[in-house]
């Protein structure tokens, strides 16, 4: 699925945090989620370096697995990393016994849009959304923009336990 020869999608673990982590607000965001969520998944190159996560929770929408927190690092990015990470995510969420993945993407991100609708991900709404962004100068804002709603419905979801 990736171009990349030996990359590896696996579990994104604490020790993973410092790596990926640009600022000391992302870090913390990164260790809540770990504590707090479904869990996230790493793309990890042979070499050992995080290129890509992507966060998992179940508790937004009944029967379904939310995505969240989606990134690959720019450098590494159309080289399929994000197509490989979104479908292991899916996989997970469909093994946790969710017949549905949705997400909150951007409206200004085109780039995001264009690979989800390639995916078979479709809207159902809008929303606002809002989170604490860090300036460069380290002060922390409320970020806020609106978020385009999709959903995708997974084939061969097992039964719940």
């Amino acid at each position: 699925m990736s171009s990349i020869e030996g990359l590896e999608i696996r579990a994104f673990r604490r020790d993973d945090v410092d790596g990926w982590a640009r600022t000391d607000l992302q870090r913390r965001h990164l260790i809540d989620g770990l504590e707090n969520s479904g869990g996230y998944l790493a793309a990890v190159l042979p070499t050992g370096r995080v290129v890509g996560k992507i966060g998992i929770r179940y508790d937004e929408q009944p029967g379904a697995g939310t995505v969240l927190q989606f990134d690959v690092v720019e450098e590494f990015r159309d080289q399929g990393i994000g197509t490989a990470l979104l479908r292991r995510a899916e996989q997970v969420i469909r093994d946790h016994g969710c017949d549905r993945v949705t997400l909150g993407v951007e409206e200004t991100n085109t780039d995001a849009i264009r690979l989800y609708r390639r995916l078979g991900y479709r809207e159902f709404g809008t929303e606002v959304s809002e989170w604490d962004q860090e300036a460069p100068d380290g002060t922390t804002y409320r970020y806020r923009c609106l978020c385009l709603l999709m959903c995708r419905t997974l084939s061969g979801t097992p039964s719940p336990p």
